[in-house]
């Protein structure tokens, strides 16, 4: 690089600092200003409130809408207490902003009631509160309809021999969840299952003796448990075939695996024939009695 090349860049980057050294100094001047004539009107709303002759006055609340709404670099709190009034009481007394947004539903102009509440973007299908609402109760409605057809076919009895219930359920309990390094409540067990197909086996045998049925009379699980059930057995049956053959066969001289994919089909069959009668009373549009909505709402949470 030559040497008057090599002058004409260091005088550039000279020319350039000095530009930015005064840009900075003219940006620490305008925030000065700005800071100066902010408290300014600030001091001129104390002014008018000590004017006016009611904190309310038309005057005053002009001035605080037309600050607050189009003035953005007047904070809204010190704005309210120049005003003598909280920045909530400011906010019910000024009132609402037009957004210049429409409700994708009906159309109507919404509504700010908040500087920190933006304005619902126009790809996000903003609707107003009416229009939100009544999508709320459209969905909730929905969701009970749901819940009900759910708990039909959850609740749905499963009926097999006593012998292939004892059977699933004693395979299970052999094989306690600790053995396969997952812990009660831990991710894996909530994603899979372990622990819960464990304590439903265990809810299952007990039912079972406490009903003192004969071995060779039929018994009735919901699906629900039914399924986790028979999903558990399926899991643990391949982990030792010899233990799994000790512990079936003495129940039962079914092989385990034909034993577990019969409980399965019969699980199946039960939940579909449930699931269509479940789809005949509610339809996509159902709408739910009272009593049909608090039956949907509390029997999700038993």
């Amino acid at each position: 690089m030559s040497e008057e090349r090599l002058h004409e860049i260091l005088s550039e980057i000279e020319g350039s600092v000095r530009d930015f050294t005064g840009a900075e100094a003219g940006l620490a001047e305008a925030e000065q200003r700005r800071d100066h004539t902010r408290q300014s009107v600030l001091d001129q709303v104390e002014r008018l409130r000590e004017e006016v002759d009611a904190i309310h006055a038309p005057e005053l609340i002009g001035v605080l809408r037309h600050l607050y709404w189009q003035q953005p670099g007047i904070h809204g709190r010190p704005l309210a207490q120049a005003a003598g009034l909280t920045l909530r009481d400011m906010l019910a007394a000024i009132g609402p902003a037009p957004s210049g947004i429409l409700c994708n539903a009906c159309g109507t102009e919404l509504l700010r009631t908040s500087r920190s509440l933006e304005p619902p973007a126009r790809t996000h299908m903003p609707l107003c509160l009416d229009c939100l609402s009544s999508e709320q109760d459209a969905r909730t409605r929905k969701w009970q309809v749901e819940s009900l057809r759910r708990r039909i076919v959850a609740e749905a009895p499963v009926r097999a021999p006593v012998t292939a219930w004892r059977a699933a359920a004693e395979l299970v309990l052999a094989f306690p969840p600790l053995s396969q390094r997952v812990s009660r409540g831990s991710a894996t067990d909530r994603q899979e299952g372990v622990w819960r197909g464990w304590e439903n086996a265990r809810q299952i045998r007990s039912r079972l003796i406490a009903a003192a049925v004969g071995e060779d009379q039929t018994f009735a699980i919901a699906v629900d448990e039914a399924q986790l059930l028979v999903e558990t057995a399926l899991r643990v049956a391949d982990w030792d075939t010899a233990r799994t053959r000790d512990i079936v066969d003495p129940i039962t001289h079914e092989p385990a695996l034909a034993l577990l994919t019969r409980l399965w089909r019969e699980v199946r069959t039960t939940a579909e024939a449930a699931q269509e009668r479940a789809d005949a009373p509610y339809p996509e549009n159902y709408e739910l009695s009272k009593d049909e909505a608090t039956e949907a709402w509390w029997g999700t949470r038993r």
